[in-house]
C-alpha cells in the first residue's frame, strides 16, 4: 500500500521542491520502462507497479515534478485500480494549490503539457468509476471531490490547461439516470402522475446547478458559493452567445466574482502582489481577435478570463471599448456601474501589481477609470472636459513633450518616432487615436501643416461622430481646432476654403468659444 500523502511534503526546508531530474538515471529509468508499454519491438512488459513505486520515490525524496503525477496516474489506470482514484485526487488538488507552477518542468509548455496528460488520464478513470456507481449519495460526494480540482486548476493555470468539468457533467447525468431509474422502480402510488413528471422536472433542474441541502456550516457555504460562481459563469456564457449587448452578463460576471473582497490582495513595498497576471499569451490571443473584429469571441473569452482574474483592469477597460465602440451604451455602462462600486470598497487597487512587476492597471486605464469612475462624474461638462487637456500621466503626452524638445535638436523624422512606435504598440483603439493625434501635434508645432492636415482628416473620419465624444466630451473639439488651425497657418493659395467653413460650423455647434479663439 502506498502512503499518497508523502508526495506533499517539501524535499527539504531550504530546497522545497528538489532539482530537475530530467537527464538522471532513475528519472530515465521510469521514463523508459513507460515507454516500453508502447514499444513494438520491446523485449519486456512494462512493470506499472515498479513505475508507481518509483515515481512516488521521487516525489517524496528528490523532486516535485507534475511528469511523475502523470506517471503514477497512468501505472494506477494500467493496473485497474480505478478506485485509487478517489484517494489520489484530493491529494493531487493539495499538490496543485501547494506547489502551482512553481515546480517541475521548469519550462511552462511542458509543465501544462503534463497537466494535460494527467487531466486527460483522471477523465478515462473517472468514467470506468461512474459506471459502477449505483447511489445517488456517492455521486454527490464525487461532485465535490472533481468540483474542488476544477476550481484549484482554473484558479492556478486559468485557461492554459485542460480541465475536469466534463467529468462533472457526466456525474450529474449519471443522477438524474439513477433518479429516474429510482422512480420507476417505485410501485404505483397515489400521487398523480402528472405531478410525478413536475417533482422530476424540478429536481432534474436542481441536480443542474443547485443543491437543496441545507447549508449549516463555512465549508458547505464557500462550496455553495463556488458552486455558484461556476453556475454564474456558464449563465453568462451562454447570454453572450444569445445577445453580447445583454447589460446582465456584465453585472452577473463582476457580482459574483467580486462578491468576497472585502480588502485589496496583500502587497510587498514596490506593490507587488503574489496573484498571476493573465498570460501575455492569451492577452496577445485577445489583441488577434480585436484586430480581426471578431468581437462576439473576445467578449465571451475576456469575461472568462476576467471571472478568474478580477484585478486584471486592462480586461475591464477592453471590454468597454468594445462595447462603446459597438454602441451597446447600456452594457458599457454596466461595467462602469460595477467598477466604480469596486473601486469605492478597494480604491487602492489600481496602484497594484501582479507577481511579474506589471501593472492590474497600466497608464490608459488608470486614465479611464479615474475619468469614468469617479465619484466626481455628475459634476458639470466644463469639468470632465479639463480631463485628457490637464492629465499628464499619459504615457503619449509625455512622448510628445519630449519629441518638441528633441526637435530643437534633431531632425523631424527622429522626434516623430517615438510616437509612431507608440501607435505600433497601441493595444486599444482609444489608445491608437492618442497617439496618431499627438503626432498631428507634433506635425503642427514643426510647422508641417500639409502633413498634419490629412492626418487629422483621417482620424475624423475614422472617430468623430462614433466614439471620441464618449472617450471625452471635448476631444472632437480639439481635434476640429487643431485641424482649423492648421488650415488657417497654410499659405492663402493653399487653404480650403470650403473645408475652413465647414470646420467652423462644426466647431461652433460643439462650441462656439473654440472658433472666438
Amino acid at each position: 500500500m502506498y502512503s499518497y500523502n508523502n508526495i506533499l511534503t517539501d524535499i527539504s526546508g531550504e530546497n522545497r521542491f528538489g532539482t530537475d531530474l530530467s537527464y538522471e538515471s532513475e528519472f530515465e529509468a521510469i521514463e523508459n520502462e513507460v515507454s516500453n508499454s508502447t514499444n513494438l519491438f520491446a523485449t519486456s512488459k512494462t512493470d506499472w507497479s515498479l513505475v508507481r513505486g518509483n515515481s512516488l520515490n521521487l516525489l517524496e525524496n528528490q523532486t516535485k515534478d507534475y511528469r511523475l503525477i502523470y506517471w503514477v496516474l497512468l501505472s494506477i489506470q494500467k493496473e485497474g485500480l480505478t478506485k485509487e482514484l478517489i484517494v489520489l485526487t484530493p491529494i493531487i488538488n493539495s499538490f496543485i494549490i501547494k506547489y502551482k507552477s512553481d515546480v517541475f518542468p521548469s519550462r511552462k509548455k511542458r509543465l501544462y503539457s503534463s497537466i494535460n496528460q494527467s487531466v486527460n488520464i483522471i477523465n478515462e478513470i473517472a468514467k470506468e468509476l461512474i459506471n459502477h456507481i449505483d447511489k445517488i449519495e456517492s455521486i454527490d460526494e464525487f461532485v465535490v471531490l472533481f468540483s474542488d480540482l476544477e476550481t484549484t486548476i482554473s484558479t492556478i493555470f486559468e485557461s492554459n490547461t485542460d480541465n475536469v468539468s466534463s467529468i462533472i457533467n457526466q456525474l450529474k447525468t449519471h443522477k438524474k439516470r439513477l433518479k429516474s431509474s429510482i422512480l420507476k422502480d417505485i410501485p404505483d402510488a397515489p400521487v398523480p402522475s402528472q405531478k410525478i413528471e413536475k417533482k422530476t422536472a424540478v429536481a432534474s433542474d436542481a441536480s443542474l446547478s443547485f443543491t437543496q441541502t441545507e447549508i449549516t456550516n463555512d465549508r458547505d457555504a464557500n462550496k455553495a458559493l463556488r458552486h455558484l460562481q461556476d453556475v454564474a459563469r456558464s449563465l453568462s456564457k451562454y447570454w453572450l452567445n444569445q445577445r453580447i449587448n445583454d447589460e446582465k452578463v456584465y453585472q452577473l460576471n463582476r457580482t459574483l466574482t467580486w462578491l468576497t473582497i472585502a480588502q485589496v490582495p496583500a502587497s510587498n513595498d514596490s506593490k507587488v502582489t503574489m496573484l498571476k497576471p493573465v498570460p501575455q499569451a492569451r492577452q496577445q490571443h485577445f489583441q488577434q481577435l480585436k484586430n480581426e473584429a471578431n468581437h462576439s469571441k473576445l467578449l465571451i473569452e475576456i469575461e472568462e478570463s476576467l471571472s478568474k482574474s478580477p484585478f486584471w483592469l486592462d480586461g475591464h477597460f477592453m471590454v468597454w471599448e468594445i462595447l462603446t465602440e459597438l454602441k451597446h451604451d447600456d452594457a458599457a455602462q454596466s461595467v462602469i456601474d460595477q467598477l466604480t462600486l469596486l473601486l469605492k470598497k478597494t480604491p487602492d487597487i489600481i496602484t497594484l501589481k501582479f507577481d511579474d512587476g506589471s501593472e492590474f492597471a497600466n497608464a490608459s486605464t488608470k486614465a479611464w477609470l479615474e475619468q469614468q469612475c469617479s465619484e466626481a462624474k455628475s459634476t458639470p461638462v466644463s469639468s470632465q472636459s479639463s480631463f485628457i487637456e490637464s492629465n499628464t500621466k499619459s504615457e503619449w503626452d509625455s512622448t510628445l513633450r519630449d519629441a518638441q524638445e528633441q526637435l530643437l535638436q534633431s531632425s523631424l523624422s527622429e522626434a516623430l518616432h517615438p510616437l509612431i512606435l507608440g501607435h505600433h504598440h497601441s493595444r486599444s483603439a482609444r489608445e491608437a487615436f492618442f497617439w496618431q493625434f499627438s503626432q498631428a501635434k507634433l506635425l503642427s508645432h514643426a510647422k508641417k501643416f500639409d502633413l498634419a492636415i490629412p492626418l487629422l482628416r483621417w482620424l475624423d473620419t475614422k472617430f468623430s461622430g462614433s466614439v471620441l465624444r464618449d472617450w471625452d466630451p471635448v476631444l472632437e473639439e480639439r481635434l476640429l481646432e487643431l485641424w482649423l488651425s492648421c488650415q488657417n497657418q497654410q499659405p492663402v493659395k493653399e487653404q480650403d476654403k470650403a473645408v475652413m467653413a465647414q470646420l467652423r460650423e462644426r466647431l461652433c455647434c460643439l462650441n462656439p468659444m473654440r472658433v472666438l479663439s
